[in-house]
C-alpha cells in the first residue's frame, strides 16, 4: 500500500503482514487479515442493521456465497439488496474519464458495493471504512469475486492515513452529512469544510470529488420524510430550532446515539449551499445532478443546470405507469410544482473539480466525433456539453443524453456497456444489427423508418462507449403518456394510424434480413409455474400458435424484439419513425410480436381506471392489457382495427390473433427469466388470464366493427 502515510507525522509507512510502522516517529498499527487497522475502538459500531445481524451476515458469507447470504437475509426489494449488490450504485463512474492508470478513494465504503463497482474502471481503489464488521464483509466479497486491485484500510474518515495529491477520484457517498458528529468542539459546518479541505489535498491537480447527499429543501422532506435526526422537518427549519426539536424528543434513534448532547449536527444544504461549501473548501467548479430515485440508487442523473431536462424527467416520472392513480390531487400538485422541480429534487450527486476546465479522454473523444462531418459535408461547431444518464438496477448498460451547454438542445446519445465480455459482445451485436437493418430499409425503399446514425465506438478498459446521432422527433412515450392524450379521439386515430403504418414497413423490411440470431428454443417453453396445472397446460397446448392450431402457417419472423414506446421517436410533421435499441433483434418470433409489444407498452388505461389505486404494479399492467386487447374503449377499438389491418397487409389470418397473443406472452415470460422476476410473473398472470377468457378473446377479435370508421394508413 504505497499511499499510506503516518497520520501523526506524515511519513510514508512501512507495512508488513502483521503491522504498519512509521519509520520517523515509530508508531505502529496492527494488520489483521491483510487490512491495516488504524481505527481501534472495540465497541464502535454504526450500521443499517444491528451488530448481531452484521456478524451473522459475515459468517454466512464465509460459509458459502456472499451474494446468497445477502439475498437470504433481506427481502427482494429491500434497500439493503440494492445497497449491497447493485453495481449501478456507481452509475456515474463511466462518465468521469477514469482508466487503468487512475487511483480512486472510497471514503466510508460500508459493505463495499461502490468499491467493488469502481474496481472495474480504475487501476487501484483505496477503500476506507471505520466499522470492523463492514470492512470484514467487504474483504470476503472481494475475495470471492477475485478482485485484487482494492486496498482495504480500516480508518476514521476524520483521520485518513493517506498521502496528499494521490487520487484521481474521491467518493464521499452518504458521508458528508454525518461529519458534524465527529467533532463537537466546533460548529458542524466548520467540521464539514475542514473535512473537504483534507479531501482537496488528497486529490491530484486534475482530480474530482464525488458527493452523494440529500437536498435540504427536497420535496421528500417537505412531505414529512424523516431527516438524519430521526425526526421530520428538522432539515427545513433553522438549525437552532432543529436542536430544540431534538431535545424535546425523548424517542431514541440509532443514528443520534453518538451525539449525547442532542444537538442538530447533520447539516445538509440546497444546491446553492453545497456550491458555496465546496468553494470555501477550495474547489474551483461544481456540477450538480438530480440523482433519481436517490444517490444510493442513481439510476437517473439529470444536470440541474438544464432546467428543461429536470422538468421533463419530473413529468416523465408522473406519467410513467405505476400503481398510483393516474388522476389524483397529489399528481395535480406535482404537475403544478414541476417548473420548480430543479430546486426541490430530493437527492444530489455533486461533482467538484480542483481545476476549471477539467477534461478527460472520453470528453475529448466525444468532441472529436461531434466535430467531424455529418455526412453532408458540413462541420459542426462543438460547444461544451451537458450529460444526463439513465440506467436500471443491475443493468450493465446506460444511456447518456448529450446536450449543448448553452441551449440544452440534443447533440447525441452515448450508450455505455460495462458488463463482462459475454454481455459486452451481446451489446456489440446491436451495432451490427443496426447496420443490417439500415441496409434492408434502403433496399425496401422505406424512407420514413429510420435507425440512428453511428458516430463511432471507444473502448476504455472494460467499458465500451458507442456514440449515436440525436433522435429526430419526440419519444412516443412522451406523446402517449401525456395526461389527457387518449381523450382526443382524432389525434389518437391519426397518430396510431401513422405509427402502425411505419411498424408494418419495418416488419416487412426485417423479414429480408439474414445472419440474425434466433431466440433460444427455451423461450417457447410453457413457464414452469404453469406446468403443475394440467388443465391450463392442456388448454395452452391446444391453442398456442407454435403447436397444433395452425401447423401449415406457423412461420417465424425476424423482429425488433422489444419494440416499445420508449424505443421509438416520431416526427409528427414528417412522419419519420426512428427506432432504437437493436440488441434484441432476433428470428424465431411469432408474427405480430412487435405490434403487440408496442401497443401494450403504451400503458393505456380505460377512463374508469385512471382514478384507481391498484394493489400492485402488476395489477395496473393487467388492467392495461385488458384495456388494449379486450376492451371496447376508444383505444381498444383503435388497436383492434390497426392490428386487423396489419394482418391484411402482412397476409396473416385474423383468426390467428388470439393464438399469437398466447405465444407473445409465453416468449415474454421467458424473455424476462433473467431480467425481472416481477415482469416474468406478470406475463404468466396475463397468460392465465387469456387462457381462462380464451373464448371471449376469440369473440373479440372476430367481432364486426361496422360502426367504427375504417382507419386510413398514412
Amino acid at each position: 500500500m504505497n499511499l499510506l502515510q503516518c497520520p501523526k507525522c506524515g511519513a510514508k509507512l512501512h507495512c508488513g503482514p502483521e503491522q504498519c510502522v512509521c519509520p520517523e516517529c515509530g508508531t505502529t498499527w496492527p494488520v489483521r487479515d491483510g487490512i491495516p487497522r488504524f481505527f481501534q475502538i472495540p465497541d464502535h459500531y454504526w450500521g443499517e442493521v444491528d451488530r448481531n445481524q452484521a456478524l451473522e451476515l459475515i459468517e454466512a458469507a464465509r460459509q458459502g456465497s456472499w451474494v446468497e447470504a445477502v439475498r437470504a437475509r433481506f427481502p427482494e426489494n429491500d434497500n439493503m439488496i440494492f445497497g449491497l449488490l447493485d453495481p449501478q450504485r456507481a452509475s456515474w463512474a463511466p462518465m468521469l474519464g477514469l482508466d487503468e492508470r487512475s487511483v480512486a478513494l472510497d471514503i466510508g465504503s460500508g459493505y463495499g458495493c461502490i468499491t467493488q463497482s469502481l474496481s472495474r474502471f480504475v487501476g487501484e481503489v483505496y477503500s476506507v471504512e471505520a466499522v470492523t464488521e463492514r470492512i470484514d464483509f467487504t474483504r470476503e466479497r472481494l475475495r470471492q469475486e477475485r478482485v485484487n486491485n482494492v486496498r482495504l484500510v480500516q480508518a476514521s474518515a476524520a483521520d485518513l492515513p493517506l498521502a496528499q495529491n494521490s487520487f484521481d477520484l474521491v467518493v464521499v457517498n452518504g458521508v458528508l452529512e454525518w461529519v458534524g458528529e465527529w467533532d463537537l468542539t466546533v460548529d458542524p459546518r466548520t467540521v464539514q469544510i475542514n473535512f473537504l479541505k483534507k479531501i482537496f489535498r488528497l486529490l491530484k491537480n486534475d482530480g474530482i470529488l464525488l458527493v452523494g447527499i440529500e437536498n435540504r429543501i427536497g420535496w421528500s422532506f417537505v412531505l414529512g420524510e424523516r431527516d438524519h435526526s430521526g425526526l421530520p422537518y428538522t432539515t427545513l427549519v433553522p438549525r437552532a430550532m432543529a436542536s430544540w426539536m431534538l431535545k424535546l424528543n425523548s424517542k431514541p434513534h440509532f443514528r443520534t446515539e453518538l451525539n449525547s448532547r442532542k444537538q442538530y449536527r447533520t447539516y445538509t444544504y440546497s444546491e446553492r449551499g453545497y456550491r458555496k461549501l465546496l468553494s470555501e473548501a477550495g474547489f474551483a467548479a461544481t456540477t450538480a445532478y438530480w440523482a433519481d430515485p436517490g444517490y444510493n440508487q442513481p439510476y437517473s442523473l439529470i444536470p440541474l443546470a438544464v432546467p428543461d431536462w429536470v422538468q421533463q424527467h419530473s413529468v416523465a416520472l408522473l406519467d410513467h405507469p405505476s400503481a398510483a392513480p393516474r388522476r389524483s390531487w397529489r399528481r395535480r400538485l406535482k404537475r403544478i410544482a414541476a417548473p420548480m422541480s430543479a430546486r426541490l429534487v430530493p437527492d444530489y450527486v455533486l461533482l467538484a473539480s480542483k481545476q476549471l476546465g477539467r477534461k478527460n479522454r472520453l470528453q475529448t473523444w466525444i468532441n472529436e466525433r461531434l466535430a467531424e462531418s455529418d455526412g453532408k459535408g458540413h462541420t459542426r461547431s462543438v460547444l461544451p456539453f451537458h450529460w444526463a444518464l439513465h440506467t436500471r438496477a443491475f443493468e450493465d448498460k446506460s444511456i447518456v443524453r448529450l446536450g449543448d451547454e448553452k441551449t440544452g438542445s440534443d447533440l447525441a446519445y452515448l450508450k455505455i456497456f460495462t458488463g463482462n465480455e459475454e454481455s459486452r459482445s451481446f451489446y456489440e451485436t446491436e451495432i451490427v444489427n443496426r447496420t443490417k437493418v439500415q441496409e434492408s430499409l434502403n433496399v425496401s425503399g422505406s424512407s420514413r423508418v429510420l435507425v440512428p446514425q453511428s458516430y463511432g465506438t471507444l473502448q476504455i478498459g472494460n467499458t465500451g462507449y458507442h456514440l449515436e446521432a440525436a433522435s429526430r422527433g419526440t419519444q412516443i412515450s412522451t406523446i402517449v403518456r401525456e395526461l389527457g392524450y387518449f381523450k382526443n379521439a382524432k389525434r389518437v386515430e391519426r397518430d396510431f394510424s401513422q405509427i402502425c403504418g411505419r411498424i408494418i414497413e419495418l416488419t416487412s423490411a426485417l423479414r429480408n434480413l439474414s445472419g440474425v440470431r434466433t431466440i433460444p428454443p427455451a423461450w417457447r417453453e410453457i413457464p414452469e409455474t404453469l406446468r403443475n396445472n394440467s388443465e391450463l397446460t392442456g388448454a395452452l397446448a391446444e391453442r398456442r400458435y407454435f403447436q397444433t392450431v395452425f401447423p401449415e402457417s406457423s412461420s417465424t419472423w425476424i423482429q425488433h424484439g422489444d419494440l416499445s414506446v420508449e424505443n421509438v421517436h416520431l416526427d409528427q410533421k414528417t412522419g419519420e419513425f426512428e427506432v432504437f435499441d437493436w440488441c434484441d433483434l432476433a428470428g424465431g418470433l411469432p408474427p405480430l410480436y412487435d405490434l403487440f409489444q408496442f401497443f401494450y407498452s403504451t400503458g393505456y388505461l380505460s377512463p374508469t381506471d385512471e382514478t384507481v389505486r391498484f394493489a400492485s404494479e402488476e395489477d395496473r399492467w393487467i388492467a392495461t392489457f385488458k384495456a388494449v386487447f379486450l376492451s371496447d374503449s376508444l383505444f381498444g377499438r383503435v388497436t383492434r382495427r390497426l392490428i386487423l389491418h396489419a394482418c391484411e397487409r402482412l397476409k396473416i389470418s385474423p383468426d390467428e390473433v388470439p393464438a399469437l397473443l398466447l405465444e407473445f406472452l409465453i416468449i415474454r415470460s421467458n424473455y424476462y427469466r433473467s431480467r425481472s422476476k416481477v415482469q416474468r410473473l406478470l406475463q404468466v398472470r396475463l397468460l392465465e388470464l387469456c387462457l381462462t377468457e380464451f373464448e371471449r378473446l376469440q369473440s373479440y377479435w372476430k367481432a364486426p366493427d361496422s360502426n367504427i370508421p375504417s382507419v386510413v394508413m398514412s
